[in-house]
């Protein structure tokens, strides 16, 4: 230990005269004897690690500068730490660890040019030395940098074949050949594909590659010649099968269509993909009565797991024909009445009674005012029309009959009396009922990585229900639980998320039942029982005798598409969006659901919002809650969620003015202006406002002693004073 300030000098001074005069070794040994194991020693150990370099001894050297490196790491310094790392690189670049911990830096710092570099660096290195696997993760690096550096693709795809990993080597070589022929370079794409075809000749993702390659070479000949080739070898091969459906369907040749669509049916019965497609075909040749015979069994294998929208979809298909088809008005009726859906029920009967009117169906016209009278009591050419073709049918009059829609009101001035007291007073089996519905729920979305979610349904939970010990025990499990979702699966999430969600919380039924209802179902229903034609209603026009439908038929043709490339990622092994910056992800995402989702279903902005959150991208988590909002059922809990996000962007002036607006909503005295003022509590004490954070916590311990940490933080405020 050098204590002595006059001896140090006398010391640097001797040091700096040998480096003077080349002589390294004794200028290093000087330079050690300075050393105190505090702070300063780093400037020392960078003095010895360049003598080091200077004499020759590369590996002293580094190790020196190794030292230096991790005391930065350790201060955080990591600006500083990048520097050493870089010049260890440069005295050796074969140091393989000092080269990961480089790479590494410069992707979690943002350098992303730099780091991709550094990891190809250490990818090609390890290749040459036959360290497949390890080159292998820095060639994944290098592509979640910059999916499109296809020569990388190239690269790893050669290494998966040297490691007779064939399965990843043919999805490398699918991706390049899927961006060379969108950048319309075919020649290149065909290549490709021609490596990948001797690794598996019937690969499902090579061979719709093929297929788009040939079609944009004009060369649909050799791409029905490669199907023939395929299914000669295999007749049975359902993946060209579905090929060679599609191709007929892009020719308009629906008769080849409809028969491999119904070949690949002959072989597999179940396949509802198949199904839908041989069901499209007959709707294009307006052969309505064999679609409905061919859907008929899916609505019902749908309407029993509770996906009535689903159901309601593909009877829409039929229907966006735009010629009437009784059998599947008729079905759409039964369908919206099982359901009590009244307003949609009224429009398909007014459809339904134009038709028995051309048709003459009297007794299923009396079927249908007698229905409607009950529905719309008030009015009167319904009951006029009912009550004249009562008489012309002979039916018996009723007592009171005139009494009709006095007595109608009643009911349900009684039934709204009913549900209003109910709303007031619910029983203990339906509280119990609600809380394991939303705990439930909490479940699905904690095994889905989406833990913020999950905390947030739990906390509203909590709100409601205050005194039951399930919420606060199912929060203190989550509570030390931290997502694993990686930013660019949170479409992904939420979209599974949501379509178990329908599965799990249908209308009627527990989840419980309804997982028995589907592992006893006879139809397995795929990713194609996810339909988005759910809104094609039956509409009669102001003009008598005129009959129109919504006609959402481009709207139909693009969520089949939809639907068919969800098969082929699937088809592909491709369940997630990967492979691009989390910047291009999103973008993209919010393209596709300003698509695909109408701008006003604001309960997907909100979960998408508190999936953002939970991902801590706080900037696009604002736009969704900012959105979500417009819904006056979310406007308290979107601002509140938009000032929690400036919170954490420290951008506290913000953040007031959203919570403060929130707060404005609120009822006074009820549970969300108490949770509200919670968050406010918290924002000041951020703000370092402690006297006002103080007096809102005690206003809510005030009105629950036990709500979350509020006990804590009056404490620790108090403790502060």
């Amino acid at each position: 230990m050098m204590k002595d300030p006059k001896k140090r000098t006398k010391i640097e001074a001797q040091a700096e005269r040998l480096v003077k005069k080349g002589k390294f070794g004794e200028a290093i040994r000087k330079y050690q004897e300075l050393l105190t194991g505090n702070e300063q020693d780093v400037q020392l150990k960078n003095i010895i690690g360049d003598l080091y370099v200077k004499s020759g001894q590369k590996d002293k050297a580094v190790e020196e500068f190794k030292k230096i490196a991790e005391y930065y790491e350790d201060k955080g310094l990591h600006s500083k730490s990048i520097a050493i790392y870089k010049k260890i690189n440069k005295i050796n670049p074969n140091d393989l660890p000092s080269a990961q911990k480089l790479a590494d830096y410069y992707k979690n710092q943002g350098f992303t040019s730099e780091a991709k570099k550094a990891y190809l660096n250490l990818a090609n290195i390890r290749s040459k030395n036959g360290q497949n696997q390890e080159a292998i993760q820095s060639y994944e690096k290098v592509l979640d940098l910059d999916p499109q550096d296809t020569n990388s693709r190239m690269s790893l795809a050669e290494i998966y074949q040297k490691e007779k990993m064939n399965d990843q080597a043919l999805e490398e070589l699918n991706k390049v050949a899927e961006s060379k022929i969108s950048q319309n370079d075919l020649k290149e794409a065909e290549k490709v594909l021609g490596q990948a075809k001797k690794l598996k000749e019937d690969h499902p993702r090579t061979l719709a590659n093929l297929m788009e390659l040939l079609k944009k070479q004009n060369k649909r000949k050799e791409a029905s010649s490669l199907l023939d080739e395929i299914l000669k070898k295999d007749k049975n091969n359902l993946k060209a099968l579905y090929l060679l459906g599609n191709f007929y369907l892009e020719d308009k040749d629906y008769r080849k269509a409809g028969e491999t669509f119904s070949k690949i049916l002959s072989l597999q019965p179940k396949e509802v993909n198949a199904k839908v497609k041989l069901g499209k075909i007959y709707i294009q040749q307006q052969k309505f009565n064999q679609a409905y015979e061919l859907f008929e069994p899916l609505v019902e294998a749908l309407l029993r797991k509770r996906r009535v929208k689903q159901a309601i979809g593909l009877l829409g298909l039929i229907l966006s024909s735009k010629k009437p088809h009784l059998p599947t008005l008729e079905k759409l009726s039964s369908v919206y009445k099982l359901q009590q859906k009244t307003e949609d029920l009224v429009l398909a009967y007014k459809v339904l009674i134009k038709e028995y009117e051309n048709r003459n169906f009297k007794e299923r016209l009396y079927s249908v005012l007698e229905d409607l009278v009950r529905l719309r009591p008030e009015e009167e050419d319904y009951y006029s029309q009912y009550k004249k073709l009562k008489k012309e049918l002979g039916k018996p009059e009723e007592k009171e009959e005139r009494g009709w829609e006095k007595k109608e009101e009643k009911k349900e001035e009684k039934k709204e009396g009913k549900e209003e007291r109910g709303k007031e007073a619910p029983s203990d089996e339906e509280k119990t009922q609600q809380i394991d519905s939303f705990l439930k729920k909490a479940d699905l979305y904690v095994e889905q990585g989406l833990i913020r979610n999950a905390k947030r349904i739990l906390e509203n939970l909590r709100l409601e229900y205050p005194d039951d010990p399930r919420i606060n025990q199912k929060l203190a499990e989550i509570k030390d639980i931290v997502s694993e979702v990686k930013d660019e699966e949170i479409p992904e999430q939420l979209k599974r998320v949501k379509k178990r969600e329908t599965q799990l919380f249908g209308k009627e039924g527990s989840a419980e039942n309804q997982e028995r209802e589907e592992e006893g179902s006879e139809e397995k229903l795929t990713s194609a029982d996810i339909f988005a034609e759910t809104d094609i209603i039956p509409m009669v026009s102001q003009e008598e005798g005129e009959k129109k439908y919504y006609d959402l038929g481009n709207k139909i043709e693009e969520e089949q598409e939809a639907i068919q490339a969800t098969l082929n990622y699937q088809k592909r092994g491709d369940t997630t969006i990967v492979e691009k910056p989390l910047q291009d992800i999103l973008s993209e995402f919010r393209e596709a659901l300003e698509e695909k989702v109408d701008k006003e279903d604001y309960e997907s902005r909100y979960n998408l919002g508190i999936a953002f959150l939970e991902q801590e991208l706080p900037d696009e988590a604002i736009e969704e809650f900012k959105l979500a909002a417009k819904d006056e059922k979310l406007t308290v809990e979107s601002y509140s969620l938009v000032s929690f996000c400036y919170r954490q962007k420290k951008e506290f002036k913000e953040a007031l003015k959203w919570m403060e607006k929130a707060m404005e909503l609120a009822s006074e005295n009820s549970n969300q202006i108490f949770a509200l003022k919670y968050e406010l509590g918290a924002l000041y004490e951020d703000m370092d406002e402690k006297e006002k954070a103080l007096k809102l916590f005690k206003e809510v311990k005030k009105w629950n002693p036990d709500y979350r940490d509020v006990d804590q933080k009056i404490k620790a405020l108090e403790k502060n004073k």
